[in-house]
């Protein structure tokens, strides 16, 4: 298949990618995208037909559920207006690096071509403060990349709150099929928080080494072949070993998102995009939402939910205090932020992580407190965020009553996050 294609090369700005959108894909391009789709080729960073794998990841990230089965989140039967009164002296925001040195202007960055930014949004007090939307429409669906992750861990977060699920019983407890292997002795909160004990790390390369269980594992959930053969992803993860002891090693790998999101259906007895509707969604004002699945049914938890910019942001207001002075209602309850920080994984502990040894790459000075419950970094203030792979990203501050949220496509250090949590700081300061 790659034959068909040699010699054709990635070229595309955002720029011209959103033109595309508004007058409609060239049919050569779609096709090419659709024959050299699979796990190994549907990001920036493609493991496989490299040439084509920025222009290609621009067309996916807008139309994932053309590529794998899916289920829609209904829109919300709740609905309210988020006002624009936007904030112009944003172009200007900037932080260091550090080493004290700036970076350069948000605009400038968004204008730059390496940004690769899609579109970012900030959400201040119920009001839109910042909108751009450089390589796409504010209509488009987005993929959210691993800010996905950030639905199970709240979703758990919720029913270890509400006493239905023991935070401390193993997860085979709520996940039966994995009885019998080392899961066994793992207990819920560490796969909540990724500290497991056992052999699972995305970030050290395994996803990308032949034959490891976790790009088998990836492979399993795209319904790709493996030795000739399509796998069970659960059959596979039952190989996972003990190398610690629970709590005591962060290594971020979004198999234990999955795990976390057949957890949530054994445990409500509803499908995951059901239950997130029925426990949060419904209320947040969100239009239809779209989830990817596995090749069994179940959602991919990790990496696959498609949204406008805005809807990403709604989830976000749902932790902060200005979402029941908009609707009257609260529902993500303080409670939730406040546990996920009292059984965050400390600073030393996520720092000996890769994940929190190259964070200073785009949090420059902007240090953190710790991790938390599938989100990346918690601040000693009460903020937290969630990153995703080709810069996806979501900021909530509920102390601030602000919300950052964005979408990319970029292969360069995830600079939107610092640029948003300069701005929540900047409007705090500013009050």
């Amino acid at each position: 298949m790659a034959a068909k294609y040699a010699g054709e090369k990635s070229s595309l700005t955002v720029a011209e990618h959103k033109k595309l959108l508004e007058e409609g894909y060239p049919i050569h391009l779609v096709r090419r995208a659709k024959d050299l789709f699979s796990f190994r080729h549907f990001s920036v960073d493609a493991l496989d037909h490299k040439e084509t794998a920025e222009d290609d990841a621009l067309y996916y990230f807008n139309f994932m559920w053309e590529f794998l089965p899916s289920a829609v989140v209904p829109a919300s039967k709740n609905t309210f207006e988020l006002p624009r009164v936007l904030n112009p002296e944003l172009d200007n925001l900037t932080y260091s690096d550090v080493e004290g040195n700036s970076f350069p202007s948000l605009k400038e960055f968004i204008d730059s071509p390496e940004s690769k930014l899609q579109g970012i949004m900030m959400i201040h007090k119920g009001n839109v403060v910042y909108e751009e939307y450089p390589g796409m429409r504010p209509k488009d669906k987005h993929l959210w990349m691993s800010v996905t992750k950030a639905l199970s861990g709240t979703l758990m977060l919720d029913l270890i709150q509400s006493g239905k699920v023991d935070s401390e019983a193993p997860i085979t407890k709520y996940v039966p099929r994995l009885k019998g292997s080392a899961w066994d002795n793992v207990p819920v909160r560490s796969v909540l928080t990724m500290t497991t004990g056992l052999n699972l790390d995305d970030i050290a390369g395994n996803m990308y080494k032949s034959g490891t269980m976790e790009q088998r594992y990836y492979k399993a959930s795209f319904g790709d072949y493996y030795n000739g053969k399509k796998e069970d992803w659960i059959e596979v993860i039952r190989e996972a070993e003990k190398i610690a002891e629970p709590y005591t090693k962060y290594q971020y790998a979004s198999l234990n998102t999955q795990v976390l999101s057949i957890a949530i259906e054994n445990v409500t007895g509803k499908k995951f995009v059901d239950y997130l509707y029925e426990r949060f969604l419904q209320y947040a004002g969100t239009g239809e939402m779209v989830a990817n699945l596995f090749p069994d049914g179940s959602i991919h938890a990790a990496t696959a939910m498609n949204s406008t910019l805005e809807d990403m942001g709604r989830f976000g207001l749902l932790f902060t205090p200005t979402f029941k002075k908009i609707t009257g209602k609260e529902v993500a309850s303080p409670k939730l932020a406040e546990y996920m920080f009292d059984i965050m994984v400390p600073y030393d502990i996520l720092y000996e992580s890769a994940v929190g040894k190259t964070a200073y790459t785009y949090l420059g000075t902007q240090d953190f407190y710790g991790g938390g419950a599938q989100f990346d970094f918690l601040w000693e203030d009460g903020a937290f965020c969630k990153l995703g792979h080709n810069n996806q990203g979501i900021y909530i501050d509920p102390k601030r009553e602000f919300v950052g949220v964005y979408f990319s496509a970029s292969l360069a250090p995830n600079l939107p996050i610092g640029f948003i949590r300069a701005a929540a700081l900047a409007l705090d300061k500013n009050e």
